[in-house]
């Protein structure tokens, strides 16, 4: 924590924000049935992905509402092969060293399947799980789970985070023929089917759900913020911040934490914006870009397009807490999504942290999207536009032009508070595995409601 780099309001603020978080923690965790739950999911609760963050969460709160929660997750080649332990949750990390070429790996990787099938058989048996939890995608993760839940007559229980058939409809389509790629959907139908619940990042994802036919019911688990460890700081701490992690004073900050490989981010349409801006604007301009992949390819589109690094900036992942510093210590907060329809469910899970940090957010996506909507109804939360070289260009414009209002500490906080109010994370995440528990422990309907 970065505590020591704080004004004293700055932490008394974060103090009481904890004193509040760790009662609606106690109020909602008083129920704990001595059940397992198993949690299989292609991300680390240990990575630097959003998937990986949400799944800690869902962890955690399974663990303190049930009993005890497992996670399987795949690794790389560098993670230790071992299990973790906390007092109501471990991790198993497996290491898939060898994957299937594209386009094969984005339709059905076996390798994946059974490598999943064979070690969650393993911890069912080992731990006598109860319930088996499957964040999708990918559907390897779901059809092994499915399996497990068959074989094993366990309750299942689906995440899913994202549209991602439309993108495999999408994406797949020049590689895979139509009969096989219904294959693929068919077997997802019947995961999603056969499970006692299905939690949806966003509403949008859960109409998509019911227009394809499924019944089964669906709970709303939005991603947040976990804003005990991302918060606004005032001038002063915004100054020592930015001197300790090397960001210029005198200049807009625009961050962009996340990955660098993923094709739905446009980050090549945000740098050449950036490279086609007037020498007076890029004076005052300074971008930073903290992956956790694709770092190589991000600096070769920055060198073909001349980009300084005085202009822009790309380094590595750090630590969520010290990220959470650096971050408070910017001013916008940047979600370049493609605007392909397959999007149109998608809000980034870094939007929230930006928010809750205190930053101003800069959106892309697809028109009529859950980005488009959440800024058209809060202008003062960011800025949402079609991702073209234009469109990026007038935006980080008006920026420097209007900063001196959308950064202040007044704005900072009003978007902290926002979070605090609609996304906190913790609370959002234990509501929605509290209703999954009223669905399959009788003894949940004697429990108070929250």
């Amino acid at each position: 924590m970065y505590l020591s780099n704080l004004s004293t309001s700055d932490v008394v603020a974060h103090i009481t924000c904890q004193i509040e978080l760790k009662m609606v923690r106690q109020e909602l965790t008083g129920t704990n049935f001595g059940h397992t739950v198993l949690i299989i999911s292609r991300n680390s609760p240990e990575s630097y992905s959003p998937a990986g963050e949400r799944i800690r969460h869902i962890a955690l709160a399974s663990g303190s509402v049930f009993g005890k929660a497992i996670v399987l997750a795949l690794g790389n080649r560098n993670t230790k092969r071992a299990v973790k332990a906390s007092s109501k949750a471990l991790l198993q990390q497996v290491i898939l060293r060898k994957e299937l070429p594209y386009p094969v790996i984005a339709y059905f990787d076996p390798l994946k399947f059974i490598l999943l099938s064979v070690h969650s058989l393993f911890l069912s048996l080992r731990y006598k799980a109860s319930y088996i939890l499957a964040s999708m995608p990918p559907i390897e993760v779901g059809a092994s789970a499915l399996l497990l839940a068959k074989l094993l007559h366990m309750d299942l229980i689906i995440d899913l985070r994202d549209d991602w058939e439309s993108a495999v409809e999408r994406n797949l389509s020049r590689y895979i023929p139509e009969h096989l790629s219904e294959v693929i959907f068919w077997l997802a139908r019947r995961v999603y089917s056969s499970a006692i619940a299905i939690m949806v990042a966003t509403p949008t994802i859960a109409k998509i759900a019911k227009k394809r036919g499924i019944e089964t019911r669906t709970i709303l688990a939005s991603n947040g913020a976990d804003t005990s460890v991302f918060f606004p700081l005032d001038g002063d701490s915004r100054q020592k911040m930015r001197i300790k992690h090397a960001l210029p004073l005198d200049k807009t900050v625009v961050s962009y934490c996340g990955s660098g490989s993923n094709p739905y981010y446009r980050l090549d349409r945000v740098l050449a914006s950036v490279g086609s801006l007037p020498d007076y604007l890029k004076e005052h301009l300074f971008f930073v870009f903290h992956l956790y992949r694709g770092i190589e390819n991000v600096r070769k589109m920055k060198e073909e397009l001349g980009i300084s690094d005085d202009l822009v900036e790309v380094r590595g992942p750090i630590p969520r807490d010290v990220l959470a510093g650096v971050m408070a210590a910017c001013d916008v907060g940047l979600v370049p999504f493609d605007d392909a329809p397959y999007l149109l469910c998608a809000r980034s899970a870094k939007l929230y942290e930006y928010l809750s940090a205190g930053l101003y957010v800069s959106a892309c996506g697809p028109e009529g999207g859950e980005l488009n909507r959440l800024f058209s109804l809060d202008p003062q939360l960011g800025t949402f536009c079609l991702p073209t070289i234009e469109n990026l260009t007038d935006v980080f414009s008006r920026l420097v032009k209007n900063g001196a209002f959308l950064f202040d500490d007044g704005n900072r906080k009003m978007r902290h508070n926002f979070i605090r109010e609609n996304y906190e994370r913790k609370t959002i995440t234990m509501k929605a595995v509290r209703a999954i528990g009223s669905l399959s422990i009788p003894a949940f309907a004697n429990t108070p409601s929250v």
